[in-house]
């Protein structure tokens, strides 16, 4: 399973990267067309939501991979051990459940655009790619949470 994602993990990260910095040249050229030439870039909103799609999904998978969601411990410090372990194979059930719920979908929703060729305002891109693409990145996040679970499960709970 670690072989999978240290596949994964350096892909993704390449995917937001480009697509970070295709949205900064992207927007600069806008701005600068439009306000210096009075010649915007036709479709730059469209272009820059999918960008954002492709930064935030790529970034989801990253995040949980390391541990690196917002967390607040506050309560937590206070529990004792078996407590704080069963609040994190709660908090890794809820996480892996809702990214296999969101994931199917949005699958579902991919298929519904597919079929329905839904495609962008300005520049009629198809959207199904972006939204498998989304749903795909979800199952990523769900098997990393799974193995988080997994984890929180197996490990025993120490004393302080």
């Amino acid at each position: 399973m670690n072989r999978i994602f240290d596949f994964i993990q350096p892909a993704l990260r390449r995917i937001a990267e480009a697509s970070l910095a295709a949205m900064v040249v992207l927007t600069v050229a806008d701005v600068l067309g439009r306000y210096l030439l009075s010649f915007p870039i036709v479709g730059s909103v469209e272009l820059t939501e999918m960008l954002m799609v492709a930064v935030i999904f790529s970034g989801i998978p990253l995040a949980t991979a390391k541990g690196g969601h917002v967390s607040v411990d506050i309560v937590t410090l206070a529990l004792g051990p078996r407590t704080r372990k069963a609040q994190a194979v709660l908090a890794h059930l809820v996480a892996t459940a809702s990214s296999l719920l969101f994931g199917f979908v949005t699958w579902q929703r991919a298929w519904a655009a597919l079929e329905l060729r839904d495609q962008t305002t300005m520049l009629s891109l198809p959207l199904a790619p972006m939204v498998f693409f989304m749903s795909v990145l979800l199952f990523v996040n769900a098997l990393g949470n799974l193995v988080d679970l997994i984890r929180a499960i197996l490990e025993p709970a120490f004393h302080d």
